[in-house]
This record gives C-alpha cells, sequence and structure tokens, in this order.
C-alpha cells in the first residue's frame, strides 16, 4: 500500500534535505460557528443512534481474545512498560510532540544515545481523533503523524498498540474506530474458545502509524504480568454496560488468580462527586459514574472489588491525580478498596483548566436501593498544570479566543450587537414613546443568551444555585452588550447630522466596533463565568492551547506500578520537514507515584 501523498513528501525532503513545506492538520477551531454546529449534528444523531443500535452487541461476534505479554515470539520479562495517552488527534504539533516522546526520540531518561526506551504496550485512552471521528480523520489526525514520527525515528517493528474508544470516537458509530484497530483478527487464525493468547506477532498487527493493533474488540483485557492485568471498558455515549461485555469479562475474572487490576475507562466520572460538596455522593442510574460502580458490582462484587488498584482515563486534557485517603474496608476482611484514581487526557488536543478540580470527593460506591452504604473519600493531589498556572493561563490568554476561531463567531456576536446598536440610533433619541421597539429586540437577545447562559450553569450544583447562576450571567451578559450597542449608537449620532439617516461610513465605522467590542465582551463573559465554575469547557477550548501535553509510562513489576508522569510544557511548532527532525519536544517528568501489589489491608 503506498504512503500517503503528505508523508512522502515528507520523507522525500527529509531525504534530500529540502525545506519542502509539511502537511499538517490545524487545530480544531472549537468556537467556529460551523463547526459547532457540524459537531451538534453529529452528537445529537450519534446519541439517538446509539439508544436503540448498540454497536457493542455487534462486536459480539469477533473472536473472544483474552491477551498476555510478551508478544509471541519475545522473550518474558520481569519489567514490562506500558505507555498510556488518551485524547489525541487534534492538532498536529501536539500530537506529533507526543508520538516523538513515544518513539524515544525525546525522554526525560534518555540513554547514551539521546534516546529513551519504547514501551512494551501503547495503550490509546480515548478520544483518538477529533471533532467527529471519520476514516479521514483517523488516517489525517492520528495515523499520518504517528506514521511520520515512526519513520524518522527508526521503528519499523510494529510494536503493540491497543485502544480504548471515547466519545469522540463513538460520533459515527464506532465505524472508523473498529477499521482503524479491531480488524486484524480477520487475517489471521484468531483461537477458539476463552483462553489466553499471546500478542500476536508483528506481521499480524494491522499498521497504526508504524504501531501494530490486533485487538479485536472496542474493550479488551490483558495479562502484563502474572500479578497485574489491565481491563479497558467501552461505555460508549455514557451508556450502561452491554450484557457481552459484562460476560466478556466475567470469563476475565477467571484467568486472574491473585493479580491486581489497572482499569481504564473512557471519562473521569468520579468527578461528579463535586456535586454533593462536602457530603458524599450517591450517583444517579444514568449517570456515567453509577456505570462504573454497576459494572465493578457485578464482575468482581464487592468482596474482590480491592484487586483495581489504579484506574485511568482521559476525557478531561489536563493531568490530576486523586488518592484514596478514606478507603471502604473489605467486607471478607483483606484488602480495603481504595485505587489510585488518574485523569491523563494530554496526548494532544487543546489544554483544559485544573483549577476547578474539587479537592475532595467522597462517594458511595453502591448506591442503588440495595446497596451497603459503603464509601470512600478521595483527596486531589498532583494536577498539570497546576492550579495556579491554570488560573494564570486563564487569565492571561483570554482574549486569544477572540480571533483563534475565525471570522464565524465575531461576526454571529456582531449580527445580535448590529440589532441592539439599530435598536438605539434609528429612534434616537430614545423616549418612551419607543420604548416598546427596545423591549422587543432586547427581549430577543436576552433569550438567546439567556439559553446560552443556562448551558453553562447546568453543571452547577444544587438547582438553586444554578437558577441564580443562570440569572447573573444573563443579566451581566445582557448589560454588557446593551451599553456596548448604546455606546457605540451615542457615538454615531454625535457624529452625524441626521441620526435616523447616517451616512454610509457612519453604519461601516459602527459594524466595524461592533464586531471588535462585541466578540471582547462575549469573550470576557466566557472568563467571567470560568471564574465562577460555569462555561469551564468553552472558555478554555476556544483558548486552542497546544502545550502543557502529558502521557503516563507505567512500570510493572510483581510487586508494584511505578507510574511515571510525562510532560511537555512548550510544545514546537512544526512548519517545515527538517523542523520534523531537529525541533524535538523537552519532556520532564511532572510527578512519580507508586501503586503496591497489596492495599496494606491484609
Amino acid at each position: 500500500m503506498p504512503l500517503p501523498a503528505p508523508l512522502a513528501r515528507v520523507l522525500d525532503a527529509v531525504q534530500r534535505g529540502a525545506p519542502t513545506r509539511v502537511h499538517q492538520a490545524p487545530a480544531v477551531r472549537w468556537l467556529s460557528v460551523p463547526q459547532l454546529v457540524r459537531t451538534a449534528f453529529d452528537v445529537l444523531q450519534a446519541s439517538s443512534f446509539a439508544k436503540y443500535a448498540d454497536k457493542r452487541e455487534t462486536m459480539a461476534t469477533n473472536p473472544r481474545e483474552f491477551y498476555r505479554l510478551p508478544a509471541a515470539g519475545a522473550e518474558p520479562r520481569d519489567v514490562v512498560f506500558v505507555d498510556y495517552v488518551a485524547d489525541t488527534g487534534d492538532g498536529f504539533d501536539a500530537t506529533f510532540a507526543t508520538a516523538r516522546c513515544l518513539t524515544g526520540a525525546a525522554s526525560p531518561e534518555a540513554g547514551p544515545d539521546g534516546r529513551g526506551p519504547r514501551a512494551d504496550l501503547l495503550v490509546f485512552g480515548g478520544d483518538e481523533v477529533y471533532p467527529v471521528a471519520s476514516a479521514l480523520r483517523y488516517e489525517e489526525r492520528l495515523n499520518e503523524v504517528l506514521r511520520t514520527a515512526s519513520s524518522l525515528d527508526g521503528v519499523t517493528d510494529l510494536p503493540p498498540v491497543m485502544a480504548l474508544p471515547g466519545n469522540h470516537d463513538w460520533y459515527d458509530g464506532l465505524a472508523s474506530f473498529r477499521r482503524n484497530f479491531c480488524e486484524s483478527w480477520v487475517q489471521r487464525d484468531a483461537p477458539a474458545g476463552d483462553g489466553l493468547v499471546a500478542v500476536p506477532r508483528a506481521e499480524q498487527r494491522d499498521d497504526v502509524g508504524g504501531w501494530g493493533a490486533f485487538q479485536s474488540r472496542s474493550y479488551f483485557a490483558v495479562q502484563l504480568s502474572p500479578r497485574w492485568w489491565l481491563w479497558a471498558v467501552d461505555s460508549q455515549l455514557d451508556a450502561p454496560i452491554d450484557a457481552e461485555q459484562l460476560s466478556y469479562f466475567r470469563d476475565a475474572r477467571r484467568h486472574l488468580g491473585d493479580a491486581k487490576i489497572i482499569l481504564c475507562t473512557a471519562t473521569p466520572s468520579w468527578l461528579e462527586a463535586e456535586r454533593a460538596g462536602r457530603g458524599t455522593y450517591s450517583a444517579d442510574a444514568d449517570s456515567p459514574l453509577y456505570t462504573l460502580l454497576w459494572f465493578v458490582d457485578r464482575v468482581l462484587g464487592h468482596t474482590e472489588r480491592h484487586r483495581i488498584r489504579l484506574v485511568l482515563t482521559g476525557d478531561q486534557h489536563h493531568y490530576a491525580r486523586y488518592t484514596c485517603t478514606d478507603p471502604a474496608p473489605s467486607p471478607s476482611g483483606t484488602e480495603p478498596f481504595g485505587p489510585e484514581l488518574v485523569t491523563c487526557g494530554g496526548g494532544g488536543a487543546f489544554l483544559a483548566s485544573t483549577h476547578h478540580l474539587p479537592e475532595r470527593l467522597s462517594i458511595a460506591l453502591r448506591p442503588w436501593p440495595s446497596g451497603s452504604g459503603a464509601k470512600a473519600g478521595f483527596a486531589r493531589g498532583t494536577c498539570y498544570p497546576d492550579i495556579a498556572t491554570s488560573r494564570a493561563i486563564g487569565r492571561s490568554r483570554f482574549l486569544s479566543a477572540a480571533w483563534r476561531n475565525g471570522p464565524s463567531l465575531p461576526l454571529l456576536v456582531g449580527v445580535v450587537d448590529v440589532a441592539l446598536f439599530l435598536t438605539f440610533l434609528l429612534h434616537w433619541p430614545f423616549g418612551w414613546s419607543r420604548a416598546w421597539q427596545f423591549w422587543v429586540t432586547t427581549g430577543i437577545v436576552a433569550v438567546l443568551l439567556g439559553l446560552y447562559a443556562a448551558s453553562g450553569a447546568d453543571a452547577v450544583r444544587p438547582r438553586r444555585r444554578r437558577q441564580w447562576a443562570t440569572g447573573l450571567l444573563l443579566t451581566g451578559h445582557t448589560l454588557a452588550h446593551l451599553v456596548m450597542a448604546g455606546a457605540v449608537a451615542a457615538m454615531v449620532a454625535a457624529l452625524v447630522a441626521d441620526p435616523q439617516r447616517p451616512p454610509w461610513y457612519g453604519y461601516l465605522l459602527a459594524m466595524v466596533l461592533l464586531v471588535v467590542l462585541g466578540i471582547v465582551v462575549f469573550v470576557t463573559y466566557l472568563h467571567v463565568a470560568d471564574r465562577f465554575g460555569c462555561h469551564t469547557l468553552e472558555a478554555f477550548s476556544g483558548l486552542r492551547i497546544e502545550d502543557w501535553k502529558s502521557h503516563l509510562r507505567l512500570r510493572v513489576s510483581a510487586d508494584e506500578v511505578v507510574v511515571q508522569v510525562i510532560g511537555i510544557e512548550v510544545t514546537p511548532s512544526a512548519r517545515h520537514a527538517d523542523d520534523l527532525l531537529h525541533l524535538v519536544p523537552q519532556p520532564h517528568v511532572v510527578e512519580t507515584f507508586r501503586v503496591p501489589w497489596c492495599g496494606g489491608g491484609g
């Protein structure tokens, strides 16, 4: 199969040393109006169909495989290394910087040759491409980026890779994800039965950007060593776990022996517990946390849930760790249940803030009516970027959202402000006899801004606080636009002889001012709302920040898992082929923590 044309140009340029322009997908403009409309349509469509046609159930016809390291033909090792990366495939620069770390070209612990060790297994933790999955986006935003890095850094043996889908992978019904990661079994003799199989040889894996995919389903269980397993659970679009997947992991449980589990999920569902404030949170029946707790109870039961020692997820584009400070005792008198909860979604997508993460969480572990009342408490540990840096980023960069998402958003805001401006100008001087025209226009604008304010305050709990937040956001935002439009109208009225019939340049001047000032008012509103815990996603996604990337390196031995958090504070910007060779990111260790095999309860 020929190489994609953009990659061929890159490799030709590298071999010849010519400064040829490099193809690269730009970071998604998340506040672009056309992008918002397209994404909203795809999300609505995917969510509607997913309720009635769950693709996870159709994968029951695929081979049921439980994998083990090392790969077939490889020598057994006492220590296994696993790289965990989530939320890739947004902009080229950020994903490529992470890929150079995965190939060993950039490492905080480089060897004598200047390169770091490569992992025995690469795990993608969800949201491999943005904004919506498709075969073309997988090729352009993930595979091609990885392939460029692997070609430049001499990765030729298709090291094994496994992937868990996130919500963005599900927006096309999982069709492209399955094609990219879950079809290698078609070309090899998949074993029958439920026994352990070695990771297939390199020639039996599918090429995913220089790495080798081999899984048969969107969820999987792999034995990293005799005492450690890695399970990855597919929760679709925050849907209940399907029956076939429950059966799969019930069978995987039979292979555990005395092993412990590293559990991968698609979303940090434990953050729901913030809704309870200082109390203990009991998850709603349709929430992602309830689904996770239900899965653990169904597959392991409350007597063996202590096997889960570490939970990994992405979805939130930062690093954050919660340590259990109040573990739940085991009914059988064995180890208590208190896993490390880790979010690491810094593989390549826009940076998300950390300054809204709660300091403490208290979670009811069996929130259904027949539950035991057991609970566990967690405390926030290290974040990357840290809380102070996160606040400083939002404070210093919020205005950049005004121009970093294309012209559509400023124009849309400008249209709203022009309507207010004309209400003032064409009825100048403003009197009570014409007040109804002001109130009609203002009412329409207030309804639109109110709907947007309500969407931003949706995460605020309880209900009364949410209503107050919506009211304050609506009032402040509407008044800001009214004052700005009125000021521009007063300025134009002062400059022309007849305010109701201004010359064309009066309108032109007003429209330019309204577009510029209107978008400044809007992004300022997002920044202020973010300070109060509202519109937190939009406030940072619109900044399109590609720095502060992060991923994990797990060192798995018999007695413990040592987790090294690797950060890239500044993402190099690659513009030409020679940049790809010489602009190497400078990763550093954010923190290192240990997860012992024994939880200390027995």
